[in-house]
């Protein structure tokens, strides 16, 4: 989906650049205002799928009360099920945490949601850019497909609900019960590396059963839209922290050096510190000028002078995560 979408940016930006009176400083904001545009319209497809993935949900729990005699359809060990290396591709990896309140009651929703595991492989094979799709449970269940390596990735007492997948959906930081995206990368408990994630909850009689999401790791952003253009492009989120972004792009910005001139290489890498990759604490003062320019005062485009290297920024603000996608025109 995302790819296909990709192809139509490139083809945008090449009409674009063969207007011969068009104003060079519009031009680029006019290419980077397509680029969001087309990233927004992919997640909002993704938007589509996690609030069909959550309607069918719904109707499990609705279905529980006219079926009680549903099986388990896994076997455990340790409160673990289909455990990879050796389990069945065609369903998720079940884990149930030792703090669960109530393992019966976990259990019986192991049982109410095996369905579930089919529409989370046909999502997959329809969206080709999600790493992973999975739902947790206050009954500290977690279903995730494709199937993991649980007893290695996570602790037998871990609480789910103190993570920002699970409690960014909740009623208190989700009051509308729709989907909500994480604006902050994070590092995915289950060996995933760094990703961004939609999460959607699913409720019966006005209690929270569990929450849904889809992950998408920051290499997809890099590969579906930095590197389908030719430009200098680097995304940061509203605090100046570097989300994706191109090498020379990040490295003209004063920021460190990255490894094996990459940036998914360098946030993956033990030394990572995401503050060494905020803008607005870069070593040159008109980085964390331009930095304030487009956060703080909302404006499109900036010059960085520094000595004799002059940079033209020109940036626009998503709508639906708070990330400016900047391109750095340096001459």
């Amino acid at each position: 989906m995302l790819g296909c979408r990709g192809l139509l940016f490139i083809a945008l930006l090449l009409v674009a650049c063969k207007s011969p009176n068009a104003d060079p400083d519009n031009s680029d904001l006019f290419e980077i205002k397509t680029l969001v545009s087309l990233m927004e319209y992919d997640l909002k497809e993704l938007e589509k799928e996690i609030i069909l993935l959550a309607d069918y949900s719904q109707q499990l729990l609705d279905l529980a009360e006219t079926n009680s005699n549903l099986e388990l359809g896994y076997t455990f060990f340790n409160n673990i099920a289909n455990d990879a290396p050796n389990a069945d591709p065609g369903k998720s990896t079940i884990w149930i945490s030792n703090i669960s309140p109530d393992i019966k009651a976990a259990k019986k929703l192991v049982a109410l949601t095996n369905p579930i595991d089919m529409q989370f492989k046909k999502l997959m094979e329809r969206n080709e850019v999600i790493e992973q799709v999975y739902f947790n449970s206050p009954l500290q269940v977690n279903r995730l497909y494709p199937p993991f390596d649980a007893a290695t990735m996570f602790e037998a007492d871990l609480d789910v609900t103190t993570f920002n997948f699970f409690y960014m959906a909740d009623s208190i930081h989700n009051p509308t019960k729709g989907p909500v995206w994480l604006s902050d990368i994070y590092i995915d408990p289950v060996g995933k590396g760094w990703m961004i994630s939609l999460l959607h909850p699913v409720y019966h009689k006005d209690v929270l059963q569990f929450v849904l999401g889809i992950d998408l790791t920051v290499n997809v952003i890099i590969d579906n839209y930095l590197n389908k253009s030719s430009k200098n492009l680097i995304i940061v989120d509203e605090t100046g922290t570097v989300v994706a972004g191109k090498s020379q792009a990040i490295e003209a910005l004063y920021l460190p050096p990255l490894k094996n001139h990459t940036y998914l290489q360098t946030i993956t890498s033990d030394s990572y510190r995401m503050e060494d990759f905020n803008l607005f604490k870069s070593k040159s003062q008109s980085v964390r000028r331009m930095a304030s320019n487009f956060i703080l005062e909302k404006n499109d485009r900036y010059t960085i002078k520094d000595g004799m290297v002059s940079i033209q920024v020109f940036g626009t603000k998503m709508a639906m995560l708070p990330w400016y996608v900047l391109e750095l025109k340096i001459q």
